[in-house]
């Protein structure tokens, strides 16, 4: 018997809609700009850039009035605005929120800059809507058809004019907190966090500050009177202190100091190696009987301990001893800021007066300071 078998293959479609879905979810960002405190950037800086409070498309009005309110209505710690939702509520958002300065705490005040749109998926009027406060609970109804918003969505920044109010140099940090919130039935969803870090240098305010003096470039006078019986006998020697503080333009905040000091590079060849002189004005630069030789030390910052210099030689620190550092104001700046202090001790030691030609002696001692501060963004 001959079977025939037959195959038939059977095939369906479905038709539907398909709802579009993203609930509500925390989030959490982390912005750090550097900028030059003098040329701060021109536009502002983006926190969020239309970060989306959760949609469902079936249900439009579910996470559709969904708003974000602050923490507090009178405190600007972590951003102050508005505690509780109201009902469409036009404009922009302005959030005092409160930046400290790493090291010496200062603290100010940027008002930064909100608002929420509305979004439609699809439908006779797709794309976002409105311009409401970022408390603003809103449905944007669409101008022909049925269509409304089913999603609320976010913007805050720190517009670059607040920028200008950082009074110098250093690292400031804020926190701010936001908590979104549904509109009906009033519910907490999620926590909208952003922890930022403005790296602001400043280095045409970098310095070397000498606090007995009003200037960068000090007369020191070295004592240098003679000493002893009026006769062949007589002798000078001197110890002179320096208060010296070093400032980065950045607060202190400076991942490493180097600092360099030399004399006016006349390398008398009986001169002890890393000795600076100063030299007789009406005499030739170079004689012994012309010069006078004396030592530097400074006081280390990151060991506290005397270190003796050497002329020409760079001294470079990573690890600065932050129990060190103080509050100065700088004749070039309104506000205190906190320096190294890194004070200096010069010697001349104990030599006859015979041995030298009478007359004035000068010299100059240059200090440079070099501080690693952020690279610019």
């Amino acid at each position: 018997m001959k079977r025939i078998i037959s195959l038939i293959m059977l095939w369906a479609m479905t038709y539907g809609a398909q709802a579009d879905v993203r609930p509500p979810a925390p989030s959490t960002v982390n912005i750090q700009r550097t900028f030059d405190r003098v040329s701060p950037p021109s536009a502002d800086i983006s926190i969020w850039a239309r970060e989306s409070g959760g949609y469902d498309t079936e249900d439009y009005g579910k996470w559709g009035r969904n708003g974000w309110v602050c923490e507090s209505n009178s405190d600007p710690k972590h951003g102050k605005c508005s505690t509780k939702q109201v009902w469409a509520a036009t404009g922009t958002t302005t959030i005092p929120l409160l930046f400290t300065e790493k090291r010496s705490g200062m603290q100010v005040v940027l008002n930064l800059s909100g608002f929420s749109e509305q979004r439609e998926f699809g439908g006779d009027c797709p794309g976002y809507k409105g311009h409401f406060q970022i408390y603003s609970a809103a449905i944007y109804d669409c101008e022909v058809g049925t269509a409304h918003t089913s999603e609320t969505s976010l913007t805050t920044s720190i517009p670059a004019a607040e920028l200008r109010k950082l009074p110098v140099g250093g690292l400031w940090q804020a926190d701010l907190h936001f908590k979104l919130m549904q509109w009906s039935p009033v519910t907490f969803l999620a926590d909208f966090n952003s922890h930022i870090e403005l790296n602001v240098i400043d280095p045409s305010h970098i310095d070397i500050y000498f606090p007995e003096f009003s200037s960068a470039a000090p007369l020191v006078e070295l004592d240098l009177r003679p000493r002893g019986a009026p006769d062949a006998s007589a002798y000078a020697q001197d110890t002179t202190y320096l208060d010296m503080c070093l400032y980065d333009g950045y607060n202190s905040n400076s991942t490493r100091f180097e600092l360099r000091l030399k004399d006016e590079g006349v390398l008398p060849a009986d001169r002890a190696s890393g000795d600076f002189s100063i030299f007789r004005e009406e005499g030739t630069k170079g004689p012994e009987r012309d010069r006078i030789d004396y030592h530097v030390k400074l006081q280390d910052p990151e060991t506290g301990g005397m270190l003796a210099v050497q002329n020409n030689q760079s001294i470079v620190w990573t690890q600065i001893n932050q129990n060190k550092i103080r509050p100065v104001r700088l004749p070039s700046l309104t506000y205190p800021v906190l320096c190294v202090p890194a004070p200096l001790v010069i010697s001349v030691d104990k030599f006859s007066i015979r041995d030298k030609n009478a007359g004035h002696y000068r010299g100059t001692l240059s200090v440079i300071f070099t501080p690693t501060t952020p690279t610019v963004d």
